[in-house]
């Protein structure tokens, strides 16, 4: 008769406190959120794929779908222009602590510009009474040529009374059209 030994092995039985600790630690925190991620994930590309699917069997809805996001795309860009225009269009000399300042300014400016001063003094006043500034219109209403309407207009420019170029639309006028009476009085005849 042959005897078979049997082997056993001695496993660690747990304590009953680390039995406890495990059952309320749960999965760890980052399982959590990788599940979580994974389940966003997928539930994203399904979605993706359930619209692609239905573009493809009725593809004019991608269309207009596409017109009304351009739309309005198109749109709030031109909100967001307008809204940088017109937040450029103030008051210029708003930095100016007084009318003695402003005076020394303008006699800076009288004297830089020489024999240009009449030109550019009425552009300036021009500008701020009409709340536009533009080469073409300072040419017909101070009849000047168009390249001193240019070099004036960049002088108004540089000096603060308009904004920059705007394509084909007139320039903003930093200057409001309330102060044009004491522009014309600060800056003599």
């Amino acid at each position: 008769m042959v005897m078979v030994q049997q082997r056993t092995s001695v496993t660690p039985v747990p304590d009953r406190a680390d039995e406890v600790d495990a059952v309320d630690a749960g999965p760890s925190s980052d399982d959590a959120a990788e599940r979580r991620l994974r389940t966003m994930a997928l539930t994203g590309a399904g979605v993706f794929i359930a619209i692609l699917a239905a573009f493809w069997a009725w593809w004019p809805a991608g269309v207009v779908l596409g017109l009304v996001v351009g739309t309005l795309a198109v749109l709030q860009v031109g909100r967001v222009m307008q809204e940088h225009a017109f937040a450029d269009s103030v008051d210029g000399f708003a930095d100016a602590t007084g009318e003695e300042e402003l005076r020394e300014e303008f006699d800076r400016l009288r004297a830089s510009l020489g024999d240009d001063w009449p030109a550019f003094r009425r552009a300036a006043v021009l500008v701020t009474r009409a709340q536009w500034a533009s080469v073409a219109g300072l040419q017909r209403e101070l009849r000047i040529s168009t390249a001193a309407a240019q070099h004036i207009m960049g002088r108004l420019e540089r000096e603060g009374f308009v904004g920059p170029s705007r394509g084909s639309r007139p320039r903003v006028v930093r200057l409001a059209r309330e102060r044009a009476a004491e522009l014309e009085s600060l800056m003599g005849s």
